[in-house]
C-alpha cells in the first residue's frame, strides 16, 4: 500500500510541476465583492484564465485536423498539378499592336 501511495504522490507532484503559476493583483474591495458572489473564487478565476489562454492560442486540434485532411487530399489526387508550365517567352508573348 505504501508503494502505491509513493507512485501516486510522485505522479501528482510531476503533474503539478508541469503547470505554471500566475499571480494577479486586484483591488481588495473588488476581491471581497467577487468572493461573496462566487463560492470558489480561485477555481473560477483559474477556469476563466485557462479558457482565455486557450482561446488566444487558436484551435490547434482543428488546424492539425485540417492539415491532415489536406495531406490526404493531395495524396489522393496523385501529384495534382495545373498543367504544363509555359516558357518565359510564351508568358510574355504579346499580340500585334495593329
Amino acid at each position: 500500500m505504501e508503494y502505491f501511495c509513493l507512485l501516486t504522490c510522485v505522479g501528482f507532484q510531476s503533474y503539478l510541476e508541469s503547470m505554471k503559476e500566475i499571480s494577479i493583483k486586484i483591488d481588495d474591495e473588488l476581491y471581497r465583492r467577487a468572493s461573496r458572489k462566487v463560492t470558489d473564487l480561485e477555481a473560477e478565476v483559474n477556469r476563466h484564465v485557462t479558457e482565455y489562454l486557450e482561446a488566444i492560442n487558436g484551435d490547434d486540434d482543428g488546424i492539425l485536423a485540417a492539415r491532415a485532411h489536406m495531406a490526404d487530399l493531395f495524396q489522393a489526387t496523385g501529384n495534382f498539378g495545373v498543367g504544363v508550365r509555359p516558357s518565359r517567352e510564351e508568358m510574355h508573348e504579346r499580340g500585334s499592336i495593329h
